[in-house]
């Protein structure tokens, strides 16, 4: 307890997961801490979309401490819940039929982006329209 370094190697660190809105996916990788549990621990502190947070911060215990934009950003609440349809650059058929939608739906919407499946990280569908997290859009 009287040395950081060796409470740090026993405890661990804090880790910023989310920076300004952006997934820090090499951390994640680091901490061995997959998309499926961020979009849990985020839905566990009723967040909608990832675009809702400004910073999230994995605590030494795994929990996720979420810190929202401000109320005058762009974060609108009571919005409709957003739909993943790609994780990890792979379709998640299920929301798509859930959606009544299927590949075709996707692979069109990426067309329009001038986009491959392969260089996406996470997308979801709201409002008519696909809002797509690039892997080389994190950090």
């Amino acid at each position: 307890l009287k040395s950081n370094k060796i409470k740090d190697i026993m405890e661990g660190k804090p880790v910023l997961i989310i920076n300004k809105g952006k997934i820090c996916y090499k951390e994640m990788i680091k901490q061995r801490y997959t998309l499926n549990d961020l979009l849990l621990q985020l839905r566990d502190s009723n967040i909608r979309t990832i675009e809702e947070v400004d910073y999230a911060i994995l605590e030494n215990n795994g929990t996720l401490s979420v810190f929202e934009y401000s109320k005058n950003g762009l974060v609108k609440k009571n919005s409709p819940l957003p739909m993943p349809v790609i994780l990890d650059g792979k379709i998640q058929r299920e929301v798509l039929l859930e959606m009544n939608k299927d590949d075709t739906f996707i692979y069109k919407m990426l067309d329009n982006k001038k986009m491959e499946l392969k260089d996406i990280f996470y997308a979801f569908y709201k409002d008519k329209n696909i809002f797509i997290i690039k892997n080389g859009d994190l950090l």
